[in-house]
């Protein structure tokens, strides 16, 4: 027979496993028989026509679960096994301790009577590698020969077999008190039970402890129960428990129920439940049988539970960022996010451009964070049901994704949305890309539903709402709110609101002459535009600026007319319904002026309709709308047109309608009210005796009033005329002289300097004020100085002063001459007026004198003299009482003040007679300078 290359091949292979076969290589942890011993042989409990037989194995690396291989054939130590008995022949360990001893079960039929020799595998990397149990048909495992010596001799068998029938009769007598277990039923579930579909055996989850109710009869309390992945007929030895014994709770203990905490492992691959074992004392453990309502399913958590912790955390983190998102972005509408792009600090407007592309496709947007925000809770809460029991997984799940996952990052992102937005903006677009297939076209069917998404607006109503419920946070003061309010307001107005009344319109006549008086009335109504009307009131012919009259000399008294006429100023006027904002805009351009007239169509009666004038509009007073505050000048009277309510103001204006010539008086030398105005500022302003901390405006204009204008006349020999002096040297004099027109020659001093003086030149001051010292009492306080009682001591004194100058007329002169009893009247008479308006009480007794004055005062009193007036019992009394208060101060003081002007006085202290007539004559002269209205 010819032999060919495909021969050759075979025997080439043959060769090299032969080789190979005897040059096994062994490593440090292959596993290896030394010895065997056989323990028993029993019939198997599931089938009496196979052995079971127990053996026990020594060697090295022995690991617990390894698995072995039974042989025929004989064979050398570390050979390759060719040949393996049928799979039937089951072999599985027991126990394996301190990898040197193992013990294992080998079924096989009653009818082999030889020698089985064991097979080992070497492919081991480690000594605690774990075999798979479908090792005994993996090809990655090769299997080697321990050896003749390692062997079970099986050809006795016979006698065994009679020997294990003696001991399953006495095993039958004592079945009857066996430990026999009906059912289980898990009494407090980690978590929900779920069931397998057609066996309806319970699923638990491995390496959790589990507490378990046994259902039985001879239950004992020494009893201890394991569970075993082989199946077998109850009451078999079980000989692989995957759980170590676990004791009954004897607190719970009856013999016929029990319960049971056991930790059950992850269920074998080639197992499909596990079967309960039960044992007494120190015999072996009984398998129950394999009844649905004994076995229980173990199964293992889907990640390891550090993985699931990350997992949970994370997904949490997710789920507070997409919720606090889906706040923070989505209430940012565009207009918002465009204002702050261009308004908004450095950083905003960076946040704000970062936000806009991703904002801009709203619906999108919304999608993508709702799905992944309810994707992350789900996986949460699958993982969270995987480590806990139904109820906690729910309550924790519940707990921690409103308070971890809703509250607070949708606390933080209302308030810091835009930073937050923007920082985890690629995060955003990730999501917005894994959710694409299913988001995308969710929002274009929202698009299409709800329209295109427009911002936030605001009219003007809303507008004006939103600055002023924002008053208290925004910067914006009251006075800014006011004018923003007041500009979106001013479309809503009329000018029939805002305008002044006709009937409160102060106007001029046509007809009218600007004479002083007239003139008078202008500058106290404070308007720089007047009206002029013609016939009434209602007929506006032209307007009156107060410019206009920088020409007019009131003395000239020229016609009203003849000034509008030659100015020609025109009148604005506009209808009733005008809006605020339109006249404004007039106003602005400017061409019709700052006022207009306000009229209306006036159709009532039965005549014809003809237009109404009803009021008058400013511009000041669309400015005072506009910023919602009432705008005052120095020339304003009122504050209010609408209200008349009067300004108070430090300075009230001054009233220069009492300068006006009344031509009452005709034996007074007349002069102009402009001449009279002139020396009222003079006196007031540069002559420190008429000061208004001296004598007051009113007191000061009264006294003005008074025959006090002198006149000398124009004279050729002036300088001889003894009537041109007005003051001689050293001649007495007790006046004050104000030069008003004309021109005075002063010669002063011994070396007789000569020099002229004009208008508003005046002399003798010195007349007017005390000039000698007054020696103060002790007993009388220095807070009376000053008062009404020293002007009362001063005017007493006969002062006199006499000028080292002469003073006379070399031109006609006009001047006002004012006495100092005069001067001391207007005093006394500025103290009683200040004393009326503060009404306050003080510790001051002022002189009975002063309030008799004050009390008898029922004229104006112009003409010096003062209305008799019967004088009441009071008032006597307490002139008595003042006349004696005198002459207790006038006693107090030194006798060397008064020297020989002093006043005569009786012996009980009162004035003489010429010196009460004089007194009197002084009262006279206050009251004279008194108004009725003090």
């Amino acid at each position: 027979m010819a032999v060919g290359p495909y021969h050759l091949a075979q025997i080439f292979c043959i060769f090299l496993l032969a080789n190979s076969a005897r040059s096994t290589p062994t490593s440090a942890f292959t596993p290896e028989f030394n010895s065997l011993k056989v323990v028993s042989i029993k019939p198997s409990c599931q089938n009496e026509d196979y052995n079971k037989i127990e053996f026990e194995i020594q060697g090295r690396n022995i690991v617990n679960g390894i698995r072995i291989k039974a042989t025929k054939i004989p064979s050398e130590r570390n050979t390759l096994c060719t040949e393996t008995l049928d799979v039937s022949y089951n072999i599985s360990d027991v126990a394996t301790s301190e990898f040197k001893s193992a013990r294992y079960v080998l079924i096989v039929p009653k009818s082999v009577e030889e020698k089985i020799y064991l097979c080992l595998p070497h492919n081991l990397h480690s000594s605690t590698d774990k075999i798979p149990a479908s090792i005994l048909n993996s090809a990655k495992y090769l299997w080697y020969h321990q050896g003749n010596d390692i062997s079970i001799d099986l050809t006795h068998q016979c006698a065994k077999d009679n020997q294990n029938a003696r001991h399953r009769s006495r095993r039958d007598e004592v079945d009857d008190k066996a430990i026999n277990v009906l059912g289980l039923r898990v009494e407090i579930p980690h978590k929900n039970i779920e069931m397998e579909e057609e066996s309806r055996i319970p699923k638990l989850l491995a390496n959790v402890a589990e507490t378990i109710r046994l259902f039985g009869t001879n239950f004992d309390e020494e009893m201890v129960i394991s569970f075993t992945p082989e199946e077998g007929e109850r009451g078999s030895v079980c000989q692989l428990q995957v759980v170590k014994g676990v004791p009954v709770d004897k607190a719970n203990f009856s013999p016929t129920t029990t319960l049971v905490t056991v930790k059950l492992p992850p269920l074998p691959e080639d197992a499909k439940s596990l079967y309960l074992c039960v044992k007494k004392g120190n015999a072996s453990f009984i398998h129950q049988g394999t009844d649905p309502g004994l076995q229980v399913v173990t199964y293992e958590s889907l990640l390891p539970l550090w993985v699931a912790i990350v997992v949970i955390v994370t997904c949490l983190s997710f789920s507070s960022l997409f919720s606090g998102l889906n706040l923070g972005l989505m209430s940012m509408d565009m207009t918002e996010l465009k204002i702050l792009c261009n308004t908004g600090t450095p950083r905003e407007q960076k946040y704000a451009k970062t936000i806009i592309p991703v904002r801009r496709h709203g619906n999108y947007l919304l999608c993508s964070i709702l799905l992944a925000n309810v994707f992350v809770n789900n996986i949460f809460t699958i993982l969270l049901d995987d480590l806990t029991s139904g109820a906690v997984a729910v309550i924790s799940s519940t707990l921690a994704i409103v308070t971890f996952g809703e509250i607070s990052p949708q606390a933080i992102c209302s308030r810091f949305g835009l930073a937050i937005g923007a920082k985890t903006i690629y995060i955003t677009k990730f999501v917005m890309i894994l959710t694409f297939p299913l988001s995308y076209p969710v929002s274009k069917f929202l698009d299409w539903l709800l329209g295109e998404e427009i911002g936030n607006y605001y009219n003007r109503e809303r507008l004006n709402e939103l600055v002023k419920v924002t008053t208290g946070v925004n910067d914006l003061d009251k006075d800014e709110v006011n004018i923003i309010s007041g500009a979106l307001e001013l479309r809503k107005k009329t000018v029939a609101e805002v305008m002044t009344k006709i009937e409160d319109v102060f106007m001029l006549d046509y007809e009218a002459v600007l004479d002083f008086e007239t003139v008078s009335e202008i500058m106290k109504s404070g308007f720089s535009r007047v009206p002029v009307f013609e016939g009434n009131r209602q007929n506006i012919v032209t307007m009156l600026y107060i410019k206009d009259l920088a020409f007019v000399d009131p003395d000239d008294n020229t016609p009203l007319k003849t000034l509008c006429q030659f100015y020609q100023n025109p009148c604005n006027f506009v209808f009733e319904d005008v809006t605020l904002d339109v006249m404004f805009k007039i106003f602005k351009e400017g061409n019709k002026g700052h006022m207009a007239f306000v009229h209306r169509v006036n159709n009532e009666g039965e005549g014809d309709p003809f237009y109404e004038t009803i009021g008058l509009i400013t511009l000041e007073d669309v400015i005072e709308e506009l910023i919602q505050a009432e705008i005052m000048d120095e020339t304003d009277v009122f504050t209010d047109n609408r209200s008349k309510r009067k300004r108070i103001a430090d300075r009230t204006r001054q009233d220069f309608s009492i300068f006006a010539d009344r031509k009452t008086d005709s034996y007074k030398i007349r002069i102009s009210p402009q001449l009279t105005l002139a020396a009222y500022q003079f006196l007031s302003t540069s002559v420190e005796s008429f000061h208004p901390n001296v004598l007051s405006e009113t007191i000061l204009k009264r006294l003005l009033k008074q025959d006090i204008v002198c006149l000398i006349k124009k004279n050729k020999n002036w300088r001889s005329d003894a009537g041109c002096i007005i003051y001689q040297q050293g001649k007495s004099a007790d006046y004050f002289v104000l030069v008003l027109e004309g021109r005075v020659e002063v010669t002063v001093g011994k070396e007789n300097l000569t020099f002229e003086g004009g208008p508003f030149t005046y002399f003798g001051t010195q007349a007017l004020i005390q000039s000698i010292g007054v020696a103060e009492s002790p007993s009388i306080p220095t807070s009376t100085l000053g008062s009404l009682e020293s002007l009362n001591i001063d005017s007493l004194l006969k002062h006199s002063f006499q000028p080292d100058y002469t003073v006379r007329a070399c031109t006609e002169v006009l001047y006002l001459l004012i006495k100092r009893s005069l001067y001391l009247a207007a005093k006394r008479a500025t103290l009683m007026e200040k004393s009326q308006k503060d009404n306050q009480t003080t510790g001051e007794q002022f002189d009975e004198e002063v309030d008799k004055l004050l009390h008898s005062l029922e004229e104006d009193g112009s003409t010096g003299a003062a209305t008799p007036r019967k004088t009441s019992k009071n008032v006597i009394q307490a002139q008595g009482e003042a006349e004696s208060m005198n002459a207790k101060v006038a006693s107090s003081r030194n006798a060397s003040i008064f020297s020989n002007t002093s006043p005569q006085k009786d012996v009980n202290g009162r004035l003489s007679n010429a010196d009460l007539h004089n007194e009197l004559q002084e009262t006279e002269e206050e009251m004279s300078l008194l108004s009725n209205k003090s």
